[in-house]
Order: C-alpha cells, then structure tokens, then sequence
C-alpha cells in the first residue's frame, strides 16, 4: 500500500506545482480541455502503483482479496465511471471503418478477447481484474482518438505521463542520495558503480532503469526540434534525469534502449556527425575499455547466468512449452505465465515472464496475439516513417524503448502498466495522424 501512497503524494504535489507560477504555464496546457480524461488516466495509473507482494501462484489463488488488490480495482472502476459518459457517444463501429482507425480497432479485438478469456481462465479473478484494466486503457484512448483534436489531445496526454513519470524518477534519484536506507538496496548483484541499486516504494530497478532511458531519448529529440531561439536547458536537464536514473538502477536493458534510442535520434538529426565521429570514437572506447566496461555491466555475475540472460531463457522457454499446449485460446489474459508456465518450473514466485510478446501468447494465443501484433506492426511502421521523414520525432522514437523492453521485460504485452497506456496512446496517435491526413485529402480543391 506504501506505492500507491508515495505515488498520490508525489503526484499530488506535482498537479499543485503546476497551478501556480509562469514557469508552469506549458504544464497546466496539458490537461486544458482534456481535465475528466486525465483524471480517468491518473487513476489507471494510480492502480498500476497498488501492487500486492506475492509469494507464489498459491498465495494469489488462496488470499485473492488482499488490500492493494481491492485498491486496484476500486481505481479501475472508478475510471470507468469518468469515461463512460464520454464513451458511449462515440463508441459506434462506423467511427472505426470511417476513420481508417485499424490499430485501435485491433486493440479493442485484443481487449475483447482478453474478456473473453476469463471464461477458460487459469485463474478467474486475476484475468477478469486485468482485463477490466486493459478495457478501460482502451476506451481512454478511443475518447481521445474520435475528438476533432484528436492529434493534440493524445499528444498532450503523452506528454502528462511523460511528466508524471519523470516525477517519480526525480523523488527516485533525489531519495538515493539523501535516504539511502529507504531508495537503495544491496541486491544480489551489485549496481554499477555503487554496491546499492535505486529502488523506491514505488518502483523497482528494471522500470526506472527503462523509463529513465526512454525519457532521455524523448528530451534529446525535444532538444534538436526546439528552436534554437528558445531555452532548451530544461531538455538536457531531462536528458540528464533519465541518464542518471538508468546509471543508478543500474538496468542492462536500461544502457541497451539509451544507446539505441540516443543513437536514433542522432542519425535523425546528425546523420554525418554520428557515422562519422561519434559512432567510431564510441566503437574505439568500448574496444580498448572493454574488460573494464564488462565488469561494470555485468554486475558481478557469472558467465553462465549473463548466457541465459539472467535466466530469461529458461523462462522463455517454459513459456513457449506452455503456449505450443494451448496455441489457440492460452490460458487467460495475464493468467498464462505465472499460473501455468512458471509454475511448471517452480518460478512463480516471479510475477511475469519476462517477455510482453510471451505474455500475450500464453494469455490469450493466437486469438488475441494476431490482432495485438497488427497493432504492434502499424505503430512500428508509423515510427520508423515519421523518424525517416523527420515527423513527429520525440514521440515516434517513444516507440523504440518500448518494444525494446517488450523483449526483455513484462513491456506492453501483458496486463496493464505504464508501458501499455504509452502503447495505446501511440496506436491512437498513429491512427489519428491517419484520419487527419485522410480528412486534408478529401477537402475540396485537394487532389489524392
């Protein structure tokens, strides 16, 4: 309960912060308009921060009704008391095929399916919490998705999530300097430059090491698209805060979506520079630095665990024995891993398995998995064509660190978490531009 606690405090002081002052003035914007669907969004959040500590698939199935458990559905329902109102007007079939909203309608298959699911579920009650979620997620974004201002609305609440995150990694970083006993732990693994890692009541080591890379890679492209007639120190200064913040966690997934998210974004915006001096000089340096740069990354631990990648093999391939059984239906949305693959191997004391596409395979196979992985293709394809054409760029490249941790974590492709809300909106965000452009088209005096 302490998570979901810290985080309404921290938020909380956030939302205050920005009431007042000029310097906050940009910030208020985000919700102008916009004030019943980011409340919708805060408590969806907020649920994700109200996690119960489990023991085991045992545990769960014997005590279901734990208070961050009830906490968490009480936040999902109340989200959806706030949007129905705005749903149910716009939630017409027609608005899908009219609007060419495909990835959005492939994310409500998923969803449906995902419903579904509860009725062979592996563990009722777990399925049906998450799904109910996942179909609140959805619906958020569909309001969004179907306003006149559709681009701008999701663009703006993108950025609210960036702001609400980055909050949280700033309390982060600031408490493993000045309270160590509460947001440093000596792990079984030592950090990279410190004995302890970050952690905090509200987060582990994996997300802030993720999020704080995907940030950095937000605020570098926010920093070439500012106009150099404005102040950009406070995009380094967010470029800084998600560096340090993946040093501290000291996250090797965290270091692989920094360079390749900052990589990006420089052969973006400093194609020649990059190819030509950075990349190399990166290159040299990792070459005659390399004994000592292995040593920091790989923490301590021995080369057969680094091989396995920390054991992620092991989990994965329990996970695809548990899919090849039920390749069709699965085993329930957010049910499959923990209840069904790692229990076979006695890991269920692990919460997921480590892979957002495994995760969606063994929850809801092939019925839910094709719809969900069209989704994960159109957005991949409206990334890589706005970086390539230089649209867009701090919130395509989003998309980057997300299916990057999609590999090697729970990612989006489970039950619902800060990642799959930055999903959703990033299929509305790709399916609006669509409309939009559809819509400039067909305006008279426009030719196809």
């Amino acid at each position: 309960m302490i998570g979901l606690l810290s985080t309404v405090a921290i938020w909380g002081t956030v939302v205050l912060a920005t009431r007042s002052g000029a310097w906050a003035r940009p910030l208020r914007r985000l919700s102008v308009g916009l004030g019943r669907e980011h409340a919708a969004l805060v408590l969806l959040l907020l649920a994700f921060h109200s996690r119960a500590v489990r023991t085991g698939a045992e545990d769960t199935i014997s005590n279901p009704f734990v208070i961050e458990v009830v906490a968490r559905g009480v936040l999902a329902l109340s989200a959806l008391v706030l949007l129905v109102p705005l749903f149910l007007p716009v939630a017409r079939l027609s608005n899908v095929i009219r609007g060419k909203r495909y990835g959005m309608l492939a994310m409500g298959l998923y969803a449906s399916v995902a419903v579904i699911s509860t009725l062979w579920s592996a563990n009722f009650l777990n399925t049906a919490g998450k799904a109910l979620e996942l179909v609140v997620a959805a619906a958020l974004v569909w309001v969004l998705v179907v306003r006149d201002d559709a681009v701008d609305a999701i663009k703006r609440t993108l950025k609210f999530v960036l702001l609400l995150e980055g909050s949280l990694i700033a309390v982060a970083i600031i408490g493993f300097i000045a309270v160590p006993s509460v947001f440093s732990d000596n792990l079984s693994r030592r950090g990279f430059f410190f004995r302890g890692t970050m952690v905090a009541p509200f987060g582990g080591p994996n997300g802030f090491s993720a999020v704080g890379a995907m940030l950095a890679s937000y605020a570098y492209a926010r920093f070439f698209e500012a106009d150099r007639g404005t102040r950009r120190g406070h995009w380094i200064a967010l470029l800084l805060l998600g560096s340090v913040s993946t040093v501290l966690s000291s996250g090797r997934q965290g270091v692989m979506i920094w360079l390749v998210g900052i990589s990006v974004v420089m052969l973006v915006y400093r194609r020649e520079l990059f190819l030509l001096v950075v990349a190399p000089m990166g290159l040299a340096f990792i070459a005659l630095s390399w004994d000592t740069l292995f040593s920091i990354v790989s923490r301590d631990q021995v080369s057969g665990s680094l091989t396995t990648l920390t054991g992620r093999t092991v989990l994965w391939e329990a996970g695809w024995d548990a899919f090849l059984r039920s390749p069709i239906t699965g085993y329930g949305f957010g049910a499959g891993s923990r209840f069904v693959a790692l229990r076979a191997i006695g890991r269920d004391y692990l919460s997921h398995i480590h892979n957002g596409f495994l995760e969606s395979l063994i929850g809801v196979g092939l019925l839910g998995f094709v719809p969900f992985i069209y989704a994960v293709g159109r957005t991949m394809k409206w990334s890589i064509g706005n970086l390539r054409r230089r649209i867009e760029v701090p919130f395509a490249i989003l998309f980057i660190p997300l299916l990057m941790q999609n590999f090697f974590g729970l990612g989006f492709g489970a039950w619902f978490n800060t990642n799959l809300m930055l999903f959703l909106l990033l299929v509305g965000l790709a399916d609006a531009m669509g409309a939009e452009r559809v819509r400039s088209i067909r305006r008279p005096g426009r030719r196809p």
